[in-house]
């Protein structure tokens, strides 16, 4: 059996055995694995969060909660104004677009999406912030999607009338001589820890231009690092040194139930695999990384 044919198999017994396809703006792991969906409460609901509600958020997150909204909106009549051009020539600039919470890297696909900004945004900087974000979007039941990078052609970091985890400011970066993943014992190797929002750019000036050595990512830099390894981590150098996700370490991650865990060969063990290949989606996790840790390059071989 070739692999397209068991990749159909996989596809077709996944859609018998739910009914249905899991709808993406679900969160909530009990109706992807059960294949029903949910209504989730909209601006203009009556059991849309109050001000005050709203307010709880911010002071949960530190002050953090920020009211999105777009500029495009004021340039769809007058699009020729100076304002306007000068923003449409922003939107194709990538590091323009990773540093706006509204911004997205493309506006839809025929017959599919089309971009709309979230309602609010919280600014996280802290895995206590995004635990707090996702258990307020559960507990509201709220369509929630997260941001890192700002690069998805799938439509998946923006939603109309959602609340947005932005991990823009969660970019930290600590190199290891000695790491050893939390509950293994396991020889200690070089390392680095990334935030959630980094880019690879600013990964690869750390481990590589700076430490003389190598980490392997993605082939554009301004690519957030917590998505691409989510999403398997194909990169220019993959063929000899395989995928990001292959070198992953560890995981600090938030799922759906508003718990920080940490996931690796030895700790929560299915969720690290979960984490390596897009199979996160498949389980109805949300899934919201600050560190990440994985191996580089060092001397001649490549550590894992």
């Amino acid at each position: 059996m070739n692999r397209r044919t068991l990749l159909k198999l996989a596809a077709t017994s996944s859609l018998l055995a739910t009914g249905m396809p899991p709808t993406r703006s679900s969160a909530d792991p009990a109706s992807a694995l059960t294949g029903t969906t949910r209504r989730r409460v909209r601006p203009s609901d009556p059991s849309w969060p109050s001000l005050a509600e709203w307010e709880r958020l911010n002071q949960a997150v530190g002050g953090r909660l920020v009211k999105v909204e777009s500029p495009l909106a004021a340039c769809a009549d007058k699009p020729d104004t100076p304002a306007c051009q000068e923003l449409l020539r922003n939107l194709r600039n990538p590091f323009f677009i990773g540093e706006q919470p509204w911004a997205t890297q493309i506006s839809g696909w025929a017959d599919a999406w089309m971009s709309a900004p979230s309602v609010f945004a919280v600014a996280a900087k802290t895995a206590a912030d995004v635990a707090a974000t996702v258990n307020f979007a559960r507990e509201h039941n709220l369509r929630l999607v997260i941001k890192g990078g700002g690069h998805s052609l799938l439509g998946t970091s923006n939603a109309a009338d959602s609340l947005l985890i932005w991990t823009r400011a969660m970019d930290d970066i600590t190199l290891h001589e000695a790491f050893v993943p939390q509950g293994c014992n396991t020889p200690p190797q070089p390392a680095v820890s990334v935030g959630a929002g980094a880019i690879w750019l600013h990964v690869y000036d750390a481990v590589t231009t700076k430490a003389g050595r190598f980490v392997q990512g993605g082939g554009c830099t301004t690519v957030g690092v917590a998505e691409l390894i989510q999403s398997g981590g194909f990169g220019s150098l993959s063929k000899r040194y395989g995928t990001a996700a292959a070198s992953l370490l560890e995981a600090e991650v938030v799922t759906a139930d508003g718990a920080v865990r940490i996931a690796n060969a030895c700790t929560n063990a299915d969720l690290f695999w979960a984490l390596k290949g897009g199979a996160a989606a498949a389980l109805g996790l949300l899934l919201a990384s600050r560190s990440r840790r994985m191996g580089w390059r060092s001397g001649r071989g490549l550590r894992f």
